[in-house]
């Protein structure tokens, strides 16, 4: 059975001048897809842009570094507060409060234990991919 779990996180969109911008951050797992989530960052009601994350890289990011390229996560304290600081595109980073993604992360290791992912159906979940861009 295919499961679609959401919630909303807010994080702060760091501007390399120390300007805080605060973005509210729909995760979207799906099931189907049960590597990734999706995470469309929103302001004024309006999406900027959705990024499908590894899930197990967002885990992993939150004890130590990880990711290259384009994708890059690590451990970070502001203050007692643990973040996990996401940084897209060697440009836009942002922080999440770690427990608030960690709830959500837990609940889709609840519906597929890591290493117990499976693509089913790879030629319709592609086609579908492919379809929504």
């Amino acid at each position: 059975m295919n499961a679609v779990l959401r919630d909303k996180v807010f994080m702060r969109l760091l501007s390399p001048d120390g300007h805080e911008l605060p973005v509210l951050a729909h995760l979207v797992y799906d099931t189907r897809d049960p590597y990734a989530v999706t995470v469309g960052f929103t302001h004024g009601g309006f999406v900027y842009a959705e990024w499908r994350l590894d899930r197990d890289m967002l885990r992993d990011g939150m004890a130590q570094p990880v990711g290259e390229g384009d994708v890059r996560m690590w451990p970070a304290l502001n203050g007692s507060r643990e973040e996990l600081r996401i940084e897209l595109l060697d440009t836009a980073v942002f922080t999440v409060w770690v427990p608030s993604l960690w709830r959500f992360l837990a609940r889709t290791y609840e519906e597929v234990p890591a290493g117990q992912e499976r693509l089913e159906d790879l030629d319709a979940f592609l086609a579908e991919l492919l379809a929504t861009g």
